[in-house]
């Protein structure tokens, strides 16, 4: 259950997706869902304004530059949901996929790239040795490779521009904010101008850079390191803020409106507001590895066997639901229903009635033959989905 203490962990610094399945019986005390929505919203947001930078794709890791897992084009399969297609996939493709521009792109065990057409599932082209989810915009493919940051054209997978590092290990691509494209270089962040891969400017941290970083509100870009290190920072490279937490973050991290919000391996999940040295709140939740939702005054968390959601404010919990001992999945927020995976396919309405109290209410669940993870994501509608389609046999599904 979570926890309303105020821990003396942190240290500030100023500056610094046919089914091949059944639906699920529900318990006769199960609430009945709402009507969801229309599907669709009137016009897209434009990501240069949206407080979370989304632009109505699934065109980064967690959706958007915020890593709310929320898509902001209001569309979702909440019933009579049939299968478009299907691609056999890798039993350890433990990262989700990135949809964009009628393109999916997903990462497999062989640590191959590869590009999918998202209206049949035929393949596109790949890319050898990247091993970390891309980025998606304004026409580029961003990916690493070892050291070296790599640009590709989405259509062909052709190389726009590269730009090799000179340093050990393994550099990320971080974030693209709206000027530049932030990359983790070792201890440092490295802003490279997107469209030639320059360098803008650099920053020094403390730890290796984790994959994703998040942006946080209008406030500036969060990154975090392995040294438990979160850091917030402007655009431009300038400390606003910093905390220490006790243990390496375990999933990246996200930028809520007024908080942003850590998992790690310690098992609890900490919110933290600029100007506040400690934690506003935090939450015994387990282990949550790929990702946390926030949408519509919730904090989802798929730790532990369940999916919780919890108070933005305070931490409290409103309701958990189960979903298996798979850990490699994490929720999908879209047309008022909450997607995950697990032992089966999930998706709940969060606030039937109008309230999280209670919550959740199920829309729909399909089993398939096995665990289903990484993702779901969300785009134009689809859902897309890793499961175990046959006793050790896995598919990406397109769903609809």
């Amino acid at each position: 259950m979570p926890s309303r203490r105020r821990a003396l962990l942190a240290s500030a610094l100023a500056g610094s997706a046919a089914l091949a399945g059944c639906t699920a019986r529900l318990p006769i005390s199960s609430p009945s869902p709402d009507e969801p929505p229309p599907s669709g919203v009137d016009e897209l947001p434009d990501p240069d304004s949206h407080v979370f930078g989304a632009n109505g794709s699934w065109s980064s890791f967690g959706c958007n530059a915020s890593n709310t897992r929320a898509v902001g084009d209001g569309k979702a399969p909440v019933e009579d949901v049939t299968e478009r297609w299907r691609v056999e996939t890798t039993q350890t493709t433990y990262q989700e996929p990135v949809v964009a521009d009628g393109v999916v792109y997903v990462v497999e065990s062989q640590r191959n790239l590869r590009a999918l057409d998202a209206t049949d599932g035929a393949e596109l082209w790949t890319f050898e040795d990247a091993s970390t989810v891309p980025i998606v915009r304004d026409g580029a493919v961003y990916t690493a490779v070892s050291n070296t940051v790599y640009a590709l054209e989405p259509a062909s997978g052709d190389v726009l521009w590269e730009h090799e590092f000179d340093v050990s290990g393994r550099v990320t691509a971080a974030l693209r904010t709206r000027r530049e494209l932030l990359c983790g270089v070792g201890e440092e962040i490295v802003a490279l101008e997107p469209d030639n891969g320059s360098i803008q400017w650099r920053r020094e941290v403390f730890g290796g850079v984790l994959d994703h970083a998040a942006t946080f509100g209008p406030y500036g870009v969060v990154v975090v390191t392995d040294a438990g290190m979160v850091y917030l920072l402007t655009e431009t490279g300038h400390g606003m803020w910093q905390w220490q937490l006790p243990t390496r973050p375990m999933c990246p991290p996200t930028g809520g409106r007024d908080a942003l919000y850590v998992s790690c391996n310690d098992g609890v999940t900490y919110a933290l507001a600029d100007e506040e040295v400690d934690p506003i709140w935090t939450a015994d939740a387990s282990w949550t590895e790929r990702g946390i939702g926030f949408a519509d005054g919730l904090v989802l968390l798929a730790a532990g066997g369940q999916l919780q959601a919890l108070n933005r404010d305070s931490g409290d919990q409103y309701w958990s639901h189960e979903i298996g001992d798979w850990r490699h999945t994490a929720p999908v927020y879209g047309r008022d229903t909450v997607f995950v995976g697990g032992d089966r396919l999930h998706a709940l309405d969060p606030t039937p009635g109008g309230s999280p109290d209670r919550g959740p209410a199920v829309r729909f669940e399909r089993e398939f033959a096995g665990r289903v993870g990484p993702g779901p994501v969300l785009d134009d509608g689809t859902l897309y989905v890793v499961a175990e389609v046959e006793t050790e046999e896995y598919a990406l599904l397109a769903l609809e």
